[in-house]
């Protein structure tokens, strides 16, 4: 026997000897390969009230399915939708199945098996197939809409399927801005302008027509966003709807509201949005004495006080570009309950005269005309450059 075989006989020889040992002196078998059994690995399953009842042992069904989520886009609030979904059996033992309970949003339809039987639950046989009809509502807007439809199966590997519908839910238009359009401070010359965007992430097309107003001070057009616009908006459709306010607007804060109406197909869509600002000129009131004011809103504020007593205030009136005496032509409305008293005179300052008026609010029965119940007065003056002043009181006659 040659010298290497005389070796490794021995090694292999006290290599044997000590695994006989080993069993002997612990008692431990010896390290086995572990075996591999489908039936066991259904057993590491952490079992659920809805899950099915797997066979003792195999062949076992295998879920396979068209697709596990489908993706709607963009759908308009209120909209209803469906989609089927495939689920085929690709093993070769039989496939139960079963329904689970889907999120509140979604209902199963019909489930038809491959011959067009209406069923509820499996089996499905090797190489057969089923469609499950799935059906939700989109009730409010959600950017990230997502709902799931259980099934529970007897293939080792899927247990439990989830069919998951998913999109965004968006209301029909988008407004920007979406209820205030501010012209800032407007000229007594030139007109004022603001602009903005209507547009639908779910309308392919809609048109836009304007509610008549009556004595406005604004002019209202639109013309259809291009293919920038809609990109930037991420719109299907889409409007760039322009506001030129009029340089004629009352001395002091403006708003007018506007209301546009949108069509598309049947249907009719209205939107309504502010526009405001506010116009100094040469007019304006200064020095106030028993009352608040508020030179942004062009709002006296007489607080809450007595009815029985009422409350009086003087405001000074600084007048600008007027040579004759500034004259107040009338207050509308006619039947407000605010008084007010211009001096016949002015008190010269400069190039500048200067009025101390005095707006009371006589004795009389309780009245609330807070925030946005205020008396709106509009005084007529002689001015050519501000025959409009309007004028905010607000007040409670308690």
């Amino acid at each position: 026997m040659k010298p290497f075989s005389i070796v490794l006989s021995l090694i292999l020889g006290v290599v044997a000897l000590s695994l006989v040992v080993w069993v002997v002196r612990f008692g431990a078998p010896l390290p086995v390969a572990p075996k591999i059994d489908a039936a066991a690995d259904v057993k590491k399953h952490v079992p659920t009230v809805d899950d099915l009842p797997m066979p003792e042992s195999g062949p076992f069904g295998m879920a396979e399915l068209s697709e596990l989520e489908f993706n709607f886009g963009v759908k308009n609030v209120g909209d209803e939708d469906k989609h089927v979904f495939t689920l085929k059996n690709i093993g070769e033992g039989v496939l139960e199945f079963k329904m689970g309970k889907p999120t509140c949003q979604c209902t199963v339809g019909e489930i038809t098996s491959q011959s067009g039987e209406a069923i509820t639950e499996g089996p499905i046989a090797p190489g057969e197939s089923i469609n499950i009809l799935v059906k939700w509502v989109m009730k409010t807007q959600n950017d990230k809409f997502r709902q799931v439809v259980p099934i529970f199966t007897t293939d080792p590997e899927s247990r439990k399927i989830d069919l998951a519908i998913m999109g965004a839910v968006d209301q029909p238009l988008h407004l920007i801005p979406d209820a205030y359009w501010d012209f800032g401070e407007m000229s007594a010359s030139q007109p004022s302008h603001a602009q903005g965007y209507l547009s639908s992430k779910v309308l392919e097309s809609f048109t836009i027509t304007e509610v008549p107003r009556e004595n406005s001070h604004l002019k209202v057009t639109w013309e259809p966003a291009d293919a920038v616009m809609l990109a930037s908006h991420k719109a299907k459709s889409g409007y760039l709807v322009k506001v030129e306010g009029s340089p004629d607007v009352p001395i002091g804060k403006y708003r007018e509201q506007i209301k546009l109406k949108a069509t598309s197909g049947d249907s009719e869509m209205n939107v309504e949005f502010v526009v405001g600002g506010r116009r100094t000129g040469p007019v304006e009131v200064r020095g106030v004495i028993g009352a608040n004011f508020n030179v942004e809103s062009n709002r006296l504020f007489f607080g809450e006080f007595p009815a029985s007593t009422g409350k009086k205030a003087k405001v000074t009136f600084i007048v600008k570009d007027l040579d004759e005496e500034l004259v107040l032509k009338s207050i509308e409305p006619g039947d407000t309950r605010v008084k007010l008293t211009l001096p016949e005179t002015g008190k010269q300052l400069g190039k500048s005269k200067s009025y101390q008026v005095e707006i009371e609010i006589p004795p009389g029965p309780p009245a609330n005309h807070r925030n946005e119940n205020a008396e709106i007065l509009d005084l007529k003056f002689n001015h050519p450059g501000a025959p409009d002043f309007t004028l905010a009181v607000d007040y409670h006659a308690t």
